[in-house]
């Protein structure tokens, strides 16, 4: 499978050198319900996951979520709870509508769980003396890091100009917060080296890599709304615990979802929450949906489009069902190969679809249907 890098540019071959891949995902930080927007990333790579895995390839697929946030403390505070009980609830909310997608391919990390990894690459990075204490903070000291901004093609200008995390006493514009121990939001840690607060947004995603993947791995996915600063921060923070320039080989990254011209966003309190969508149309149908526009490719939702998959999921069900007894084929046939050709060029998932469409309309070749069923995760 070839897969595009955004770090390169190219559409690059998903290989690992020991036989194992491994996928580490950005998923949603847990303050609400999940929506379409989650979907579309969790079901692509479910979908990675379930052809690498067909094609024998061994497959280590992990969903990063981010129970430790601002807006997590702000729901508990707005409901007068804890933000330890607003983040298991809406985790559990989250493996609910994971399990009803059908999606069986991804391994839950929550960051919670690794905060004591972050507190020892923190303190491995001051040893080092690539980051430094200023006003209760500690950052990650950005000036020898000479690829930085090349993930999201920005130059050291762009950076200052972008900065997020604008703080007194900061050596460098560009330097990455780890360690935030002056604001209270309610989520609080403690270590008598780093003093009290919390490891940061894209620390926290590090210790996970760090502490499953030694920081080494092959696929690192989620939103291109993460390319920067998130990613570009990973990146960053990698490199130096590593001391490997590249240490995610791929970089990929899935394209927003909109509804009436506007970002899909909790925030803009525009969703559509995936237990609703659930509730009227069957995972299958979300499925082709969601397919039948490419990943990288801007999602503009419409339930006019959204309907006209009800008569696809038909179609294909009245094929199978017509010759119920009939297995996957062992060998690849010239429709299998063709479908799996789509797939395997930076999953082309449009392209997969027609043919999967065209060859349940025929009804002639229901073995190879059942193939392409089963790599896009229908169920019937």
């Amino acid at each position: 499978m070839r897969i595009f890098n955004t770090l390169s540019g190219l559409k690059e071959k998903a290989t690992s050198k020991d036989g194992n891949l491994r996928m580490l995902i950005c998923g949603p930080t847990v303050y609400d319900f999940s929506h379409l927007g989650h979907a579309r990333i969790l079901l692509f790579y479910d979908l990675v996951a379930k052809y690498l895995m067909s094609s024998g390839k061994r497959t280590t697929a992990i969903l990063n979520i981010t129970d430790i946030d601002p807006k997590i403390s702000l729901r508990a505070k707005e409901e007068r709870s804890s933000a330890a009980d607003i983040s298991n609830r809406f985790i559990k909310e989250l493996m609910i509508d994971i399990q009803s997608l059908g999606i069986n391919t991804l391994c839950i990390a929550r960051t919670s769980d690794y905060v004591e990894t972050a507190k020892k690459l923190i303190l491995e990075l001051l040893d080092k003396k690539r980051a430094y204490f200023s006003n209760g903070n500690i950052y990650l000291d950005t000036s020898s890091l000479v690829s930085y901004g090349k993930l999201s093609q920005m130059s050291r200008e762009d950076l200052v100009n972008s900065r997020v995390d604008i703080a007194p006493g900061k050596k460098n514009p560009s330097d990455i917060l780890l360690w935030n121990g002056i604001d209270d939001f309610g989520q609080k840690y403690y270590d008598k080296s780093l003093g009290v607060g919390v490891p940061w947004w894209h620390m926290q995603d590090s210790s996970v890599a760090m502490l499953i993947f030694n920081g080494l791995y092959d696929i690192h996915g989620g939103a291109t709304e993460l390319v920067y600063p998130h990613h570009e921060s990973l990146l960053a923070q990698l490199q130096v615990l590593t001391s490997n320039q590249r240490p995610v080989k791929i970089w990929n990254h899935v394209g927003l979802v909109s509804i009436n011209g506007k970002k899909m966003s909790k925030s803009f309190g525009n969703i559509i929450r995936i237990r609703d969508l659930i509730r009227k149309y069957n995972s299958n149908i979300i499925r082709l949906y969601l397919f039948s526009k490419h990943y990288r490719q801007p999602f503009m939702y419409s339930q006019s489009e959204l309907d006209k998959f009800y008569s696809t999921d038909e179609t294909i069900a009245s094929a199978l069902w017509k010759d119920i007894g009939t297995k996957i084929p062992h060998r690849r046939t010239r429709l299998t190969k063709e479908f799996t050709s789509y797939i395997e060029n930076d999953v082309d998932t449009p392209a997969a679809l027609e043919l999967m469409i065209e060859t349940a309309r025929e009804g002639e070749s229901i073995a190879d249907l059942r193939y392409m069923v089963r790599i896009f995760g229908l169920v019937y």
